[in-house]
């Protein structure tokens, strides 16, 4: 019996013949001492928007959701007056002032906006480079505004105040800033080339204190980084300047990426990578999208899959926000409509969602295999899987053929007679289309031959 091996993070090669297999719709799930395939988490209609282009979102007062879309903002399901241009990143932050609090909203390429339950409009001080405000986040009673210039402002307490000198400046590289964010009490301040951590030290007129850390890699593009986010539970992922993905830890930015999502970021248009967050089954789950696909990282184990909706290259799913009962909103590109993860939906907003994984080759270079028979170990379920394979590293696949998991309690899931291997060996690939619940479990093929080249 030679089982067929399959990836804990999926590793497509750059060349047929290259790679370790695939998870696009499915991911690794442990479950004691093995490791099984489940599919991802479904998404349901949360709300109509009635807008186009998810920019980002928010929990606003009374804990209503407000988003940003092409050229407007949304309270939950009512269009505000006043407009917010562009179709850019848009990042919002809320203080604590008594009564109703004020809402800020930035755009990524620049200006600050006052957002009230029912209007957009101009932040109201003047000593606020509002035109070059690039993006905006809260710490300790303030709103901290970063500049693309290097500068960093800071609002009074529970204020939009802002006085003209409380500012400072993120100086150990040339580098501008492209976002700020807050995590555990620190402020991020994001460059292009470094990240300087600051501290509110209470202070006046500017209530920040530079770190003596600075983490040495900048911010590829503003909207490559999430994980701060109000309950997500993690720490903040981003896309760094050198093309990988890193994980910030205090003052330290760890590697967290593999070289196929490495490959995946270089092929991509940088300025189409974004990244938002989820939870779901106890899954802290970090999402980087672009032009080209969509990876998920697991947090908790480091795996990775790539993720794809119907009849897209990548996800549908865009920016982020955990909801007042403790669900995530998703934005959709497809519909106007804000979406909500729902681990129990086996679709998309009623579209379909696919799981499919590749095994790794089953080959013993030089020589050639004989396979008489492969089977398939899948929980039982109202569902067929289909399987194709192929003999030349992965570079063309068979037409599928299906088997039944109505009976795979009793019966195994068998295909016979898949003939000879190439050198390259073989390779596997099975997807299920019907929107159920399973488990993959392993794949083998019995009595396997091996023939001399």
């Amino acid at each position: 019996m030679a089982d067929l091996s399959f990836p804990l993070s999926s590793t497509p090669g750059a060349l047929a013949g290259e790679g370790e297999g695939r998870l696009i719709n499915c991911a690794i799930e442990k479950q004691g001492e093995r490791h099984v395939i489940r599919r991802v988490p479904g998404l349901v209609s949360a709300y109509s928007a009635g807008q186009s282009t998810p920019r980002g979102f928010t929990l606003g007062p009374s804990s209503e959701p407000y988003g940003a879309f092409n050229g407007v903002a949304v309270r939950s399901t009512t269009l505000l007056s006043g407009s917010l241009p562009g179709t850019d990143l848009v990042t919002w932050a809320m203080n604590n002032k008594s009564g109703t609090p004020d809402l800020v909203a930035v755009r990524e390429g620049g200006g600050a906006y006052v957002v009230s339950t029912t209007t957009v409009s101009a932040y109201p001080d003047a000593d606020l480079p509002s035109g070059s405000a690039n993006s905006v986040a809260f710490l300790g009673g303030f709103f901290i505004f970063s500049i693309s210039d290097g500068r960093i402002f800071a609002s009074q307490l529970n204020s939009t105040d802002i006085n003209a000198l409380s500012f400072g400046s993120a100086e150990t590289a040339p580098d501008g800033l492209k976002r700020g964010i807050v995590h555990a009490n620190t402020y991020y301040a994001m460059g292009a080339t470094t990240i300087e951590p600051w501290l509110n030290a209470g202070t006046s007129p500017f209530p920040l204190r530079r770190a003596t850390s600075v983490i040495p890699f900048g911010l590829l593009t503003a909207a490559a980084v999430a994980g701060h986010e109000q309950g997500f539970g993690g720490n903040p992922v981003f896309v760094a300047s050198d093309g990988t993905v890193r994980e910030i830890l205090g003052y330290e930015a760890k590697k967290v990426s593999t070289v196929a999502v490495e490959r995946f970021i270089a092929l991509s248009t940088t300025s189409s990578l974004e990244a938002c967050v989820y939870t779901s089954r106890g899954r802290q789950v970090w999402v980087l999208s672009s032009d080209i696909g969509s990876w998920e990282y697991n947090v908790a184990n480091g795996s990775w899959n790539e993720r794809a909706s119907a009849g897209d290259v990548r996800w549908r799913g865009s920016r982020s926000m955990q909801n007042s009962a403790g669900g995530w909103y998703i934005g959709d590109r497809s519909s106007t409509s804000v979406l909500q993860i729902s681990d129990p939906t086996r679709t998309e907003n009623g579209s379909a969602l696919t799981p499919t994984w590749e095994s790794g080759p089953l080959k013993a270079y030089p020589a050639r295999e004989v396979i008489p028979a492969l089977f398939a170990d899948l929980t039982d379920a109202a569902a067929t899987v289909t399987m194709s394979y192929s003999k030349d590293g992965g570079a063309t696949w068979t037409t599928p053929a299906t088997g039944s998991l109505a009976n795979a309690d009793l019966y195994p899931v068998r295909w016979n007679r898949l003939g000879r291997a190439t050198h390259h060996g073989l390779r596997v690939r099975f997807s299920i289309a019907d929107a159920v619940d399973f488990a993959f479990l392993s794949a083998s093929v019995p009595d396997l031959q091996i023939r001399k080249p």
